[in-house]
């Protein structure tokens, strides 16, 4: 039986599909945490956690130097023959820890680069991928200078977060310093990494937003497909909701997946699956932001149900040393998912899932939330307070189907 570590998880989607991929593929699955406790507090965690983890390992997983302690004492008692992570903030350890260890993973200094977001930005301009016009700043005064050469409305953005934390949409000084301070305020991220010195500040692009799902493999990175993405939240950008394969044309398709090609290889990204996000302005693709890991928010749960394989499965296989570049993957339907939102406060109750659930295309109608539950403003991912997931022919379809079931869901809340 082969053996694969896992450094931590995502709790939106990937991670546990990655954790189920390796029980199906009969792994012996060892997981190393800093704690389990938000696993558990997630929809399914504690079933995934049980149902799929063999051995669990506490210790600290967002620095390389604990995290390569606990491995390499789990390696010396039997040999590991695979170690990654899909979660965000523990990339870089894990890819650095597999690196040390001799086992495959994709090179940790192409994830260090596109773990901070001023780094993805330096090397795409010096390598001619069109980017928003930006400033890497250090001090409030820079922050309201960069502002002021961009114009408003301007976005402010911490350069290691992910979920959409500090990202804000300014339109006034007072807004971008309000944002600087903020994330200056806290020495971590939210993973209780020292966060960089840098925060940026950059042009706010006017146009509609997807993702582009890459594999990297042997020097080449492929298409896997594009993601029409629904943001939200004001002044914020929320994910509402996400649509696999993309219904746009195949003209603006083929600029979008070249111009995430571009931004992958730029970076060195050479082995995985990553998420690479831009917006289609009237000057064309311009990039957001590359994620070196899956993607979060059930995109991968999208993109299995359309393609009817396992995309996580293909990822287990890359790190087990095994070539998948030559496998068809391609839509055979469509899928979507709509996030639920609720307004601010204490959850008084939840009516309507039964009847979402049994609208037909329907796969999936959550809320996470139940009385006494309290509802946060809609500032990051997490605020969400559910999902519904439907398959269709089309896209299109499978969209159109999980508004019209999301519709019947209310969450009542009120004030605290």
């Amino acid at each position: 039986m082969k053996r694969i570590g896992f450094v931590e998880s995502n709790r939106s989607g990937s991670g546990f599909d990655a954790l189920r991929a390796a029980r199906r593929l009969g792994l012996h699955v060892t997981f190393f945490s800093c704690g389990l406790d938000r696993y558990h507090a997630t929809p399914g965690g504690t079933e995934v956690l049980e149902g799929c983890v063999d051995e669990f390992v506490s210790c600290p997983t967002h620095e390389v130097g604990p995290l390569l302690a606990a491995v390499k004492e789990v390696d010396a008692r039997q040999p590991l023959d695979a170690l990654l992570s899909v979660a965000e903030y523990e990339v870089v350890p894990a890819a650095e820890a597999a690196r040390q260890l001799g086992l495959p993973g994709p090179d940790p200094a192409a994830i260090r680069i596109a773990r901070n977001k001023a780094e993805q930005r330096r090397r795409w301009a010096e390598r001619g991928v069109p980017v928003p016009e930006f400033h890497a700043v250090t001090t409030p005064e820079e922050a309201m200078q960069a502002a002021e050469k961009l114009g408003f409305p301007c976005v402010v953005k911490a350069v290691d977060e992910t979920s959409g934390a500090h990202v804000v949409r300014c339109t006034t000084v007072a807004e971008v310093v309000e944002t600087y301070t903020a994330i200056r305020a806290v020495a971590t991220n939210r993973r209780g990494q020292t966060r960089p010195a840098e925060v940026l500040v950059e042009e706010c692009l006017v146009g509609f937003e997807v993702s582009i799902e890459v594999l990297a493999e042997a020097g080449a990175v492929r298409v896997l497909g594009v993601t029409d993405k629904l943001l939200g939240g004001r002044n914020r950008f929320i994910e509402l909701g996400h649509n696999f394969p993309s219904a746009l044309p195949e003209g603006v398709r083929t600029e979008l997946e070249a111009a995430a090609v571009a931004a992958t290889t730029a970076v060195g990204f050479d082995l995985g699956i990553a998420h690479v996000e831009l917006k289609y302005t009237a000057g064309g693709p311009k990039l957001i932001e590359i994620n070196p890991r899956p993607a979060g928010d059930q995109i991968t749960e999208l993109m299995d149900r359309s393609f009817g394989l396992s995309t996580m499965e293909l990822l287990l296989r890359q790190y087990l040393g095994e070539s998948v570049g030559s496998i068809d993957v391609r839509p055979v339907r469509g899928a979507a998912i709509r996030y639920l939102t609720a307004h601010p406060g204490v959850v008084d109750g939840v009516t309507g899932v039964e009847i979402a659930a049994a609208v037909p295309g329907v796969a999936e109608a959550v809320v996470s939330v139940s009385p006494g539950s309290h509802v946060n403003h809609l500032h990051v991912n997490e605020d969400r307070v559910g999902h519904v997931l439907a398959t269709a022919e089309t896209s299109y379809l499978a969209g159109r189907i999980a508004e019209a079931a999301a519709q019947q869901i209310t969450v009542r809340t009120h004030r605290d």
